[in-house]
């Protein structure tokens, strides 16, 4: 038991210098590296481990409420004005995925369905769920207070979630992703729900995939 609390303390040591060191290594150095193909590791997988590891840092951080998991009394209260934002920002999507190249629009939809099903089903899993817990849950718990303001929080939040998706080397996602993170944020920052976070990117990125645009966000097609 001893071992153990020791173990705790060293673990989930703060310290400004260690926080801020933890912060670069985790938003910055390791995007950098898988977009210079520096990790010879398929970014599925990345994301898998960092899930899992993102996850059994928080639960068994006594100082983690592990109530923001789920918190779902608070966050279903927030699903009316997810609908409201997402109908124009769908809109939006296929209006832009139309102007960049009209032949992507619902190209998924209509050549392969079940690829478009399966995504649906795996890519919430493996892809929302560990991007929430690094840059919601794991960010918002330990690194957001060396940012002062709930407004700067969300900001860097949403930049670093952006920076994550440097891999793919396009304009057009960093974009799409920082305006993303700006909302996958606020959210969490109002809700304190993980699941209300991952459910919104979920529906996001699902449709994403289904209007065309998602054709930016797979590392195959990267040039």
């Amino acid at each position: 038991m001893i071992m153990s609390q020791n173990w705790k303390k060293i673990i989930y040591r703060g310290g400004k210098s260690r926080l801020v060191t933890e912060f670069i290594i985790l938003y910055l150095v390791l995007p950098f590296l898988v977009m210079l193909d520096l990790l010879p590791i398929p970014l599925l997988l990345i994301l898998l481990v960092m899930g899992i590891s993102v996850h059994l840092f928080l639960y068994y951080d006594p100082a983690f409420d592990r109530k923001k998991f789920y918190n779902w009394d608070k966050g279903r209260k927030e699903t009316g004005k997810i609908l409201l934002l997402f109908i124009p920002a769908a809109i939006f999507m296929v209006v832009l995925i139309w102007l960049i190249d009209a032949t992507k629009l619902f190209s998924l939809a209509r050549t392969n369905p079940l690829f478009l099903l399966l995504i649906s089903i795996f890519y919430p899993v493996f892809s929302v769920v560990p991007q929430g817990l690094a840059y919601r849950s794991l960010f918002f718990h330990r690194y957001a207070a060396l940012f002062p303001g709930r407004i700067l929080k969300i900001l860097i939040s949403a930049l670093v979630f952006s920076f994550g998706h440097i891999v793919y080397k396009n304009l057009l996602v960093l974009t799409l992703t920082f305006v993303a993170g700006l909302i996958f944020a606020y959210r969490y920052v109002k809700t304190e729900s993980l699941l209300i976070s991952v459910l919104e990117h979920s529906l996001y990125g699902v449709w994403l995939f289904t209007c065309g645009l998602g054709y930016f966000f797979v590392s195959s097609f990267v040039d």
